[in-house]
């Protein structure tokens, strides 16, 4: 057997066998054209071998000028795909160079075809029967240079500046082990199969075409790459399949309801917690719209959101109801990511709900007790306002009986002075109507509606408060002083709310006042406007408030007086909190001074 014909034959087999390999990657992967490329590339270089081969054993001029184009053709399917091979290797590639080479090459193969006895020769005059050092023969030819050959060792000459200098690129962008694998193996090839090749078509070695042996250097590179890729490959598999176990796991058992919506806004996946939840299966789960577990009236709100998704990022958190097998309705805490395919097409929403239906009904549970402790408040305010009230009421009453009375005798007299009659209705009147605020006073004190803010005069509230608190403030023989800003603006407030922290305030001075020492017993009421806000202070001449207690005397049940509720301060604070000002208590020299603030009205008919 000769040596020459097995070690071409096997430099072939090898090339085939890589080629079939790269191909059948491409075949399962058609979007990663190295791999076409390679396959290419390979055929060519094993192609090259056989007609290398055949070019040492032709016996006519005619068979080596027939085989020699064909070299001429594999080369070039040898170096047109390694050139963008390389570009999609080498990121750093220049894509112009790689388009030039592939141009003069081109014309090179066309010329290949069309000149008389291929691109290497014009003419061949004859072949030569050269011995090897074991002795075996192979052919050579001898004939005229033709010039287009210039063209294509220029254009192979370029192929190492082009490789080169993108391996260079492709180092300094931090991948030294890609750039020193690929540029090293296409350069080593070029190296040796270039320089070569035209040394034996000029005639200065005599020895068989080797570019084929050449291509050795690029298959072990692209074996080893190969064998690279496998590895990683199999490492990358053995990581999914572990986080895919980990997230099955998680979804399977995290309290937690996760739904999968596609394109068309059916229903693609739902864990085990929100099958429990629903009562569905996943079968009856699976391909249905989304819409059909929504209330009915969310339907198009759902549709809108969905189609928002498709075209940007769908709203990070929402809130949802859905409808249970039972009918019963849950509430869910929504947080959606969209899903997209690798080029950049929607793909769905992954949506993550908490289950926050009995969190929702603790809360209004939680607000009904709220509203109901201030009713309580309040009522136990005003219920030690009882009598000091009843001896208001009184005086209206006991003056309109003494008036209907007196009415009464005018009348029995007979031919009554009319005038006289008619004062004395008018101070019944009068009478029935101080009675009246007194009571309206009163039951807005004590009403369980929901707040409601209005745009409110500071004066006015603090008026109606103070004629409220006025028979506590007389049997107490104590003195209150209101000194207001005239600047003061109107305040955006709901009124009885207003009422029952200044209600609170007062009624806590003069419980302190009661307390105090023999002495002066008064209450500055205060009110200035700071920035857009009102700023109110009730400050008293009383003991004022323990240094130790001033931190925690807004907290709830916490209270420095004997039998206290501890209720009333906090409500004060949660009262101005929410309207979103703010409460706090400091000592005087003569007392203790407590001071909120509420927001300033908005400008409406352009007053303040």
């Amino acid at each position: 057997m000769s040596i020459l014909t097995i070690a071409w034959s096997m430099c072939g087999a090898a090339s085939f066998m890589l080629s079939l390999l790269h191909l059948l990657l491409w075949s399962k992967d058609r979007e990663a054209r190295v791999y076409l490329l390679s396959a290419v590339m390979t055929f060519g270089a094993g192609a090259s071998a056989l007609a290398e081969l055949a070019l040492m054993s032709s016996e006519s001029i005619d068979a080596y000028r027939a085989w020699i184009r064909w070299e001429n053709l594999f080369v070039f399917l040898i170096l047109v795909p390694m050139v963008w091979f390389v570009r999609i290797r080498l990121p750093g590639a220049r894509r112009g160079l790689a388009l030039l080479i592939t141009a003069m090459w081109s014309v090179a193969i066309v010329a290949n075809w069309w000149s008389p006895s291929s691109i290497v020769y014009s003419e061949i005059n004859a072949l030569k029967q050269m011995p090897t050092l074991w002795g075996e023969q192979f052919t050579i030819a001898l004939g005229t240079p033709n010039p287009w050959v210039h063209l294509a060792n220029l254009a192979t000459v370029l192929i190492v500046f082009y490789v080169v200098d993108a391996a260079i690129r492709t180092w300094r962008n931090g991948d030294a082990r890609k750039a020193i694998l690929v540029g090293g193996g296409v350069a080593v090839f070029i190296v040796l199969g270039g320089v070569h090749a035209p040394l034996v078509d000029s005639g200065v070695l005599e020895m068989p075409y080797m570019v084929s042996f050449a291509f050795l250097a690029i298959v072990l590179a692209l074996s080893y790459e190969l064998v690279s890729e496998a590895v990683l490959a199999s490492h990358y598999a053995r990581a999914i399949q572990v986080a895919e176990t980990r997230w099955r796991t998680l979804l399977t058992n995290v309290e937690l309801a996760v739904i999968g919506i596609d394109p068309q806004g059916k229903v693609s996946y739902a864990n085990p917690f929100l099958q429990r939840l629903t009562g569905y299966s996943s079968d009856e789960l699976l391909g249905r719209p989304i819409t059909t577990l929504l209330p009915e009236a969310d339907h198009a709100e759902a549709r809108h959101r969905l189609e928002l998704a498709a075209r940007c990022t769908p709203r990070a958190h929402s809130r949802w109801d859905l409808i249970c097998a039972r009918g019963e309705r849950r509430s869910l805490a929504w947080s959606s990511v969209r899903l997209s395919h690798d080029d950049g097409r929607y793909a769905g929403l992954l949506s993550i709900g908490e289950d926050v239906t009995p969190r929702l009904r603790a809360e209004r549970d939680l607000e009904r007790t709220r509203r109901e402790l201030e009713r309580v408040g309040r009522a136990n305010v005003l219920g030690e306002l009882v009598s000091a009230l009843a001896h208001e009421l009184n005086q209206p009453l006991a003056a309109i009986l003494s008036n209907a009375q007196a009415a009464q005798r005018f009348i029995a007299a007979g031919e009554p002075d009319l005038a006289e009659l008619r004062a004395i209705l008018n101070d019944i009147v009068e009478d029935d109507k101080r009675a009246g605020q007194v009571i309206h006073r009163l039951r807005l004190m004590l009403r369980k509606d929901q707040p409601e803010r209005e745009r409110l005069s500071v004066a006015e509230t603090l008026a109606e408060v103070i004629g409220l608190v006025q028979p506590e403030l007389d049997s107490q023989g104590v003195s209150a002083q209101v000194e207001l800003d005239p600047n003061l603006p109107p305040i955006l407030a709901d009124r009885v709310e207003v009422h029952q922290v200044l209600m609170n305030l007062l009624v806590n001075s003069v419980r302190a006042l009661a307390e105090a020492p023999a002495g002066p017993r008064q209450i500055w009421i205060s009110g200035v406007r700071t920035a857009d806000q009102a700023r109110i202070s009730v400050e008293d001449t009383g003991p004022g408030v323990p240094e130790e207690a001033l931190p925690r005397l807004f907290e709830p049940f916490f209270t420095t007086r004997p039998g206290g509720l501890g209720i009333g301060l906090a409500l004060c604070r949660r009262i101005v909190e929410a309207h979103g000002g703010t409460i706090w208590a400091e000592n005087t020299e003569n007392g203790a001074r407590l001071t909120f603030t509420l927001p300033q009205a908005p400008r409406g008919d352009g007053h303040d």
